[in-house]
C-alpha cells in the first residue's frame, strides 16, 4: 500500500493543507536534468549525416594539412553549433521588434524594474527577456516571435548552401559551409518539436502549439503577460481583473509559466488579504523546484519566511525558510523586510516596527518607477497593519492584566471571608 506522502492525497491526510509551507513536508529537491527530445533529434541527425558523409569528408581530408584537418574536424563543428544557436537569437529578436516588443533590462541587484522587485521573470524567446507595452493581438505577435527563431535558422542555412552550391570555392571549403548549413536547418527543427525543456520551459514548438490551438496554456501565457504589464505600470495587484488570475492559475502543469502564474497570483491574493487563497498559491509554487527560476526560487523561500512569521507567529518556521535562501541573493530592502517580520513574530514588536524606516529608506535608493511607486505604497500599507496589530496586541495585554488583577482581588475575598 503506498504511503500518503507517495500520493497527491497529502493535503487530505496532513494536518494541514499545506505540509510544505509549513515546513511538515521537505520542499522537494530539483530533478536531474536528462536529454530532451530535441536535443536526442539533433545527436541523432547529426550522426547519421556524419556517417552518409564519411566518404566525402575523407575524400577531401586527404589532401588536406594537419591544420586544416583540425579545422575541419574540431573548429567548424563549433562554430556550426554557435551560429545555430546564434541565429535563431537573432531571428526572435528581429521578430519581436517587428510586432512591437522590446528587450527586458536584466536582473541586477540595484535594478528597480518590476522583474527584480517582484521577481517575475519576464517572458522569454530563447534566452531573450521581452516586455511590450501593447497588449492588442498578443497572441497573434507572440506566434511571429517563436516562429521567428526557427524561420531564421532555415533562411541562413538555405542562404548557405545557395552560395556553395554556386561557388567555385574548394571541396573542403564547401564541406565548412555543409556542416555550417546541416546544424542550423537541424537546430530550427528541433526548436519546432513541442516539448518541455530542463527548466520546464516550452520550445518554440509547444509555444506555437499552444498559441496555434489557443487552449488553456495560451490562456495562462496571455494572463501572465496582463499581470507583469500591470505591475511594470504601477497597478496594485488589488485592482487586477480576477478573471487573469483564473486564467493564470486554471492550469497547473508544473511548468515554468504555471509557477510565476503562481507567484503573481500569491501577489494578488495577499495584498487583498486573502490568506486562504495566498497559502494555496504559495504552498503549489513551493512544490515544483525544477520549473522555478532561480531569482524568483529565493524570493518564494522569503515570501515562506515572511509568511510564516507574520501570518502564523511562527519565527521557528520562517527561520528555516530564509536558510535555505542562497547567501547574497537577497538586496538590501528584502532583508529588511524578513529581518522586521521576524522579529514581530519574536514577539518583538517595537523593535519591528522601529526598523520600518531603514526598509522604506531602502526602497528610496531605487531608480524612481511606477514599480518603486508600488512597492513603497504596500509597505507603507504593512506599516498601517502593523500599527493596527500593535494596539491589539496592548489592548490584550491591558485586558489580560485587568483579568488578572480581578482574579487575584476575588481571591483575596474569599480568603478573607473564609477567615472570618
Amino acid at each position: 500500500m503506498a504511503l500518503a506522502s507517495d500520493t497527491k492525497a497529502v493535503p487530505a491526510c496532513s494536518p494541514t493543507s499545506t505540509p510544505i509551507l509549513d515546513v511538515l513536508r521537505a520542499v522537494p529537491a530539483a530533478r536531474p536534468g536528462k536529454l530532451t527530445a530535441s536535443e536526442y533529434f539533433v545527436f541523432s541527425s547529426a550522426l547519421i549525416v556524419l556517417l552518409t558523409a564519411l566518404p566525402h569528408l575523407r575524400e577531401a581530408l586527404v589532401s588536406a594539412s594537419p591544420s586544416q584537418q583540425i579545422v575541419a574536424l574540431l573548429v567548424v563543428p563549433a562554430l556550426a553549433v554557435i551560429s545555430a544557436w546564434l541565429i535563431q537569437q537573432i531571428g526572435h529578436i528581429v521578430a519581436a521588434l517587428i510586432v512591437g516588443f522590446r528587450m527586458a533590462p536584466f536582473n541586477t541587484a540595484q535594478d528597480c524594474d518590476p522583474h527584480r522587485l517582484y521577481a517575475c521573470d519576464p517572458l522569454r524567446a530563447g534566452i531573450l527577456p521581452l516586455e511590450t507595452r501593447k497588449m492588442h493581438h498578443l497572441r497573434r505577435r507572440l506566434t511571429l516571435i517563436f516562429l521567428g527563431g526557427p524561420l531564421a535558422g532555415l533562411a541562413f542555412a538555405l542562404l548557405l548552401e545557395f552560395c556553395r552550391d554556386w561557388s567555385q570555392a574548394s571541396v573542403l571549403i564547401q564541406m565548412r559551409v555543409h556542416t555550417v548549413a546541416a546544424f542550423n536547418v537541424l537546430a530550427s527543427l528541433a526548436s519546432l518539436l513541442p516539448e518541455t525543456g530542463h527548466r520546464a520551459d516550452f520550445s518554440d514548438g509547444a509555444r506555437l502549439v499552444m498559441l496555434l490551438k489557443n487552449d488553456s496554456r495560451a490562456a495562462r501565457l496571455l494572463a501572465l503577460l496582463q499581470m507583469q504589464r500591470a505591475l511594470k505600470d504601477g497597478v496594485h495587484p488589488r485592482e487586477w481583473d480576477p478573471a487573469w488570475v483564473e486564467r493564470a492559475t486554471a492550469d497547473n502543469d508544473q511548468s515554468r509559466d504555471a509557477v510565476i502564474s503562481l507567484w503573481l497570483a500569491y501577489i494578488w491574493a495577499s495584498e487583498r488579504q486573502d490568506i486562504t487563497s495566498a497559502t494555496r498559491y504559495l504552498e503549489d509554487a513551493l512544490a515544483a523546484p525544477d520549473a522555478c527560476p532561480r531569482e524568483l526560487r529565493d524570493r518564494l523561500y522569503l515570501e515562506a519566511a515572511i509568511f510564516q512569521a507574520w501570518f502564523r507567529d511562527n519565527p521557528s518556521n520562517a527561520h528555516s525558510w530564509a536558510a535555505l535562501i542562497h547567501s547574497g541573493r537577497l538586496v538590501s530592502f528584502e532583508q529588511k523586510r524578513l529581518t522586521m517580520a521576524v522579529l514581530w513574530a519574536e514577539g518583538k514588536s517595537f523593535d519591528a516596527f522601529e526598523k520600518l524606516s531603514d526598509y522604506f529608506a531602502a526602497l528610496r535608493e531605487l531608480p524612481e518607477s511606477p514599480a518603486r511607486a508600488l512597492a513603497e505604497k504596500s509597505a507603507l500599507e504593512w506599516k498601517h497593519q502593523i500599527q493596527s496589530r500593535m494596539l491589539t496586541r496592548a489592548w490584550r495585554s491591558m485586558y489580560n492584566m485587568s483579568q488578572q488583577v480581578e482574579a487575584s482581588a476575588t481571591a483575596g475575598t474569599l480568603v478573607s471571608s473564609h477567615g472570618n
